[in-house]
């Protein structure tokens, strides 16, 4: 169809509303580009624009339907579509993201970033169509002949130089043309290092659980704590928590980037973490203008930022050893226990029953609560394997009714009855928590493993079988299990981690026995004492900060092991 021209009056509010909605004055835009759909209805270019807008705003049904009127009106315009498909996907309705995707790269091959939403979005409904054609497009992510990949989808390949150089190509475009400003490191005047963690996530998400106790408990003789949120505010316990656990919380989430970045400059913060890395909602941009004098990437993101204004990365000799620092660009720090910090504080409910989850009276439960788009056909194949080893055995698992829909089908066509698999809604935390504890034995997945997931597990006293490759992405679970007494079950192949749950799951003794060494408190110390955990990564902070006030270029530091006073909580 033709697009209807517009008036010179409508084309100045064009203008007026773009430049709106590049400054971030979402409310202003949708007012001009509102005021030209009175006039012209069926104009698909201004109804993209404002349904941007809306996404923007987190009206997502109103962007939704906005897109899908212009996408009938301009069918060919594949950016179109590909703005479709991440309205979808924000709200879990990813099988429809999934056909959006399909649609933009049907008709635009070279899309950027498209390629890896769309295997997000199958993989999130456990939909595996293409799904080896899709890993070998990710494959080439560091080719800069081929289309731009979002790095954090080469998690899901064991290959740390892949990661590397997806993250660099990244971190070019988006953030070349910002120049850093000098910002030397100079001693704090009143003794006291300001940090400041920077995340999308302050919300009810894995991250927050595993962070907040940590910014309760700093140690405020020593450290002044600032939260700046980048990302939407759900009002959720989990943030109310992280808004009083810090001496200045920030609501950044309608700033630009340079304008965080100034807010942090102006507050003389000493060291900006990172606690993105190349997940959604990421503001590299912050960094690229030198926010702050030391810059860290921690926790949120198992990878490295590729980015050269990134001065350290957060890790711990078994996740990342030196010999592979040379796949980041940042120099490596190394908390002696674990990077990953851990509430011992978090609530569990009342353990259920197993009728009250679905679960059978009898019978072995195999435990799989990962989130379904870390699971691969190759990895199922293996499970069906076991349940048809192990008489009687269920595979418990998370998944939304897609998800489930498809793994039935892939259970029936590996030869195992469809209801041997129990799904498990989606339950608060605590809840959740209390009904792991009746599982026999977790499943992880590979290369992309548990990591908050882990932890709740071992929290619970459940044992897991995790298998540990290459990546940073790959071993998390495995150091988990080591710190808790469990290191035995950490194996490095596919033959070696199927023989260990098929043995397992015909071993109750031995089972009873790993629970046993779970619920030995010094085995678990080192997992969930947060203060031991907080006397690490302070120390790690100030060894930062020395090294900056006097001049010298980051480092590789390693700390030494630390043994805090007090209580563990």
């Amino acid at each position: 169809m033709s697009i209807p021209p517009l008036s010179p009056d409508q084309t100045r509010l064009l203008h007026d509303g773009y430049q709106a909605q590049v400054r971030g004055l979402l409310d202003d835009a949708a007012r001009q580009y509102r005021k030209i759909l009175k006039s012209v209805p069926d104009h698909p270019d201004v109804m993209h624009l404002l349904a941007m807008v809306r996404s923007r705003q987190h009206r997502t049904d109103e962007a939704i339907a906005l897109y899908r009127a212009a996408a009938a009106l301009k069918p060919q315009d594949a950016k179109l579509w590909y703005n479709l498909g991440l309205a979808y996907t924000s709200v879990e309705r990813n099988g429809e993201g999934a056909d959006a995707f399909a649609r933009a790269l049907a008709l635009d091959p070279s899309l950027p970033e498209g390629t890896g939403m769309l295997f997000s979005a199958r993989r999130s409904v456990c939909d595996w169509r293409d799904d080896a054609r899709l890993l070998a497009a990710i494959a080439r992510a560091g080719d800069p002949a081929q289309p731009e990949i979002p790095p954090f989808f080469t998690l899901w390949l064991d290959d740390p130089a892949l990661q590397l150089a997806a993250a660099r190509r990244t971190v070019h475009r988006r953030c070349a043309g910002i120049a850093p400003k000098p910002l030397p490191a100079r001693e704090p005047a009143d003794g006291r290092v300001r940090i400041g963690y920077l995340s999308a996530d302050f919300r009810n998400h894995p991250t927050t659980h595993l962070l907040v106790r940590l910014l309760e408990v700093h140690d405020r003789s020593k450290f002044e704590i600032t939260a700046f949120s980048i990302g939407p505010n759900d009002a959720s316990p989990a943030r109310k928590r992280v808004e009083a656990s810090v001496d200045r919380f920030i609501d950044c989430e309608r700033d630009q980037p340079f304008e965080t970045a100034e807010r942090a400059r102006r507050l003389g913060i000493h060291i900006l973490v990172d606690v993105m890395g190349h997940t959604n909602g990421n503001r590299m941009e912050i960094f690229a203008g030198r926010a702050a004098p030391v810059q860290v990437s921690y926790l949120g993101y198992p990878g490295t930022s590729g980015a050269d204004f990134m001065d350290y990365v957060i890790a711990d000799p078994f996740v990342l050893p030196l010999e592979d620092a040379r796949f980041f660009s940042e120099k490596v720090v190394h908390l002696p226990d674990t990077y990953q910090p851990n509430d011992p504080t978090l609530a569990v409910a009342a353990r259920p029953g197993r009728a009250e989850c679905g679960l059978p009276a009898s019978g072995f439960v195999f435990c799989a609560f990962n989130n379904a788009r870390k699971l691969d056909p190759a990895t199922f194949a293996l499970w069906m394997r076991l349940l048809a080893r192990v008489p009687g055995s269920v595979l418990w698992l998370l998944a939304g009714d897609e998800a489930r829909a498809h793994l039935r089908r892939a259970a029936e066509a590996a030869g195992v009855a469809p209801d041997r698999l129990i799904f498990a809604p989606h339950r608060p935390l605590p809840e959740h928590l209390a009904r792991m504890a009746l599982a026999d034995l977790f499943l992880d997945t590979f290369p992309y493993t548990a990591h908050t997931t882990a932890s709740d597990a071992l929290r619970v006293g459940l044992p897991l079988v995790t298998r540990t490759g290459r990546s940073f992405a790959s071993k998390v679970a495995g150091r988990l299990m080591q710190l808790s007494g469990l290191g035995d079950l950490v194996t490095d192949s596919v033959d070696a981690y199927e023989a260990l749950a098929l043995s397992l799951a015909g071993d109750p003794d031995r089972l009873s026995a790993l629970r046993a060494r779970l619920e030995d408190g010094a085995a678990r110390e080192r997992l969930f004492d947060i203060q031991r955990y907080r006397a690490q990564i302070e120390a790690a902070y100030l060894a930062m900060m020395d090294r900056a006030v006097a001049g010298a270029a980051p480092d590789h530091i390693a700390m030494a092991p630390t043994v805090a006073q007090g209580s563990g909580a």
